[in-house]
C-alpha cells in the first residue's frame, strides 16, 4: 500500500526527531541541572529569533493569500506585545537563577549558528513550498512532541507547578503547536502538488531534522562537557 504524502512527511520527520535526543532523555529524567536547561533555552532563543525572520521573509515573498495570512497569524502569536514568546523563554531562564539581561547576548553555539545559516539558505534558495515544508514540518512541528516530554519533568523533577508563569513557554506550546502544526501540514500538502515538489519537500524535511539534531548535539556537549562536539 502506497503511503499518503502526509504520512511520508510524518515518517520523514520522525526518523530523526529531536524528542529522542540524549539531551531531552536526561531532561525528562531530571538529570540535568537548572542551569543546563537554561542553556538550552538561550540557544532556542537564538534559533527562534531567526525562525521568526524566516517567516517574515516568506510572508513578504509568497503571493498566495491563505499562506501569507497563516504566516502573519503565526508571527502575531509569537510577537504578541503583551507576552512575546521570546520573553516567555527569558522568564524561564530567569527562574533558574540566571540573569534575564544576558539571554539575548549569550553565546551562540556552533550548532545554533549552523542552523541559523541553513535556515537563511533555505528561504533564499528553495522554492517556497519546500522551504515551508522544512520550516513547518522539519523544524516547528517537532516542538509539540518535545514539550509533551519536557512539561511533566518540569513538574515532577524541577518543582514547577502546573500553570506556573515561568514554564508557560513549554505548556502553552502544547496547545498552540497542535493548531499551528495542523495548519502547517495542510499548507504543505496543498501546495506541494506535483511529484517533484513532494520529493523536494520530503528531502527538505529530512535536512531540517538533521540540522536540528546537530544543533541539539552542540547543546548537549556544551552543557554536559563544556565543549561543542565530542572531539
Amino acid at each position: 500500500m502506497v503511503s499518503s504524502f502526509h504520512d511520508q512527511l510524518v515518517a520523514t520527520r520522525d526518523k530523526k526527531h529531536s524528542k529522542n535526543h540524549p539531551f531531552f532523555e536526561l531532561w525528562i529524567q531530571g538529570k540535568l541541572t537548572q542551569e543546563q536547561t537554561a542553556l538550552y533555552c538561550t540557544q532556542h532563543y537564538h534559533y527562534v529569533a531567526e525562525y521568526l525572520n524566516w517567516m517574515a521573509y516568506e510572508a513578504s515573498q509568497i503571493p498566495q493569500r491563505d499562506v501569507k495570512t497563516y504566516l502573519f497569524e503565526n508571527l502575531g502569536d509569537e510577537e504578541n506585545p503583551e507576552d512575546r514568546h521570546l520573553d516567555m523563554l527569558t522568564d524561564y531562564v530567569a527562574a533558574t537563577g540566571l540573569s534575564r539581561d544576558k539571554v539575548e547576548g549569550s553565546v551562540i553555539l556552533s550548532g545554533t549558528d549552523e542552523l541559523q545559516n541553513w535556515g537563511w539558505r533555505l528561504v533564499y534558495q528553495k522554492p517556497w513550498q519546500a522551504a515551508l515544508a522544512g520550516m513547518f514540518i522539519g523544524l516547528e512541528s517537532q516542538f509539540l512532541d518535545i514539550c509533551k516530554r519536557i512539561v511533566p519533568a518540569l513538574h515532577k523533577h524541577y518543582g514547577h507547578k502546573p500553570g506556573a508563569r515561568e514554564i508557560r513557554f513549554f505548556e502553552e506550546h502544547i496547545h498552540a503547536d497542535e493548531i499551528h502544526g495542523s495548519k502547517g501540514f495542510a499548507i504543505v500538502e496543498k501546495y506541494c502538488n506535483t511529484p517533484d515538489l513532494q520529493a523536494l519537500a520530503l528531502k527538505t524535511v529530512e535536512e531540517a531534522t538533521v540540522r536540528r539534531w546537530r544543533y541539539m548535539n552542540s547543546i548537549y556537549w556544551y552543557a554536559l562537557h563544556g565543549k561543542e562536539d565530542d572531539t
